[in-house]
């Protein structure tokens, strides 16, 4: 099923943060960002989204959908990591077969469709708003 020209304009997000002079400059661009579907509330879930960086180096260190009680950064073995290194001018990916994020604790279903949203905090860039559009799990 194909995403309005609208739902595909808000799947990006592109922030870029201007710096003071003397300053790194960071340019965090966000978007791709997909979430499993549930059955129901309680259900744990993943999201999985694009990062692109085309400036300097940066750290993801949390995240945050308050849909679940806790969003955890996690490994490809589902096993906590406390931050995420993004390259400069590269593009780090979370997907299920690398690192995501983990959502327990979810306080309703997701609904395929559904648009999540989430809140990722960047080490110098600081905190970006996302969203994360619900599709079937495989």
């Amino acid at each position: 099923m194909p995403f309005s020209p609208f739902l595909l304009a808000l799947a990006t997000a592109v922030i870029s943060f201007a710096s003071p002079p003397g300053a790194s400059t960071v340019s965090i661009v966000i978007n791709h960002g997909t979430i499993y579907q549930t059955e129901k509330a309680g259900d744990p879930t993943q999201g999985f989204l694009q990062i692109h960086n085309s400036g300097d180096a940066d750290t993801l260190t949390a995240a945050n959908c308050p849909l679940a009680d806790t969003t955890s950064l996690v490994g490809p073995n589902n096993q906590p990591i406390t931050n995420l290194g993004i390259p400069a001018k590269q593009d780090v990916i979370l997907a299920a077969n690398g690192p995501h994020l983990q959502l327990t604790g979810t306080h309703f279903p997701v609904q395929f469709g559904g648009i999540i949203p989430c809140s990722l905090t960047f080490k110098n860039t600081g905190l970006i708003s996302v969203f994360l559009f619900a599709v079937p799990a495989p």
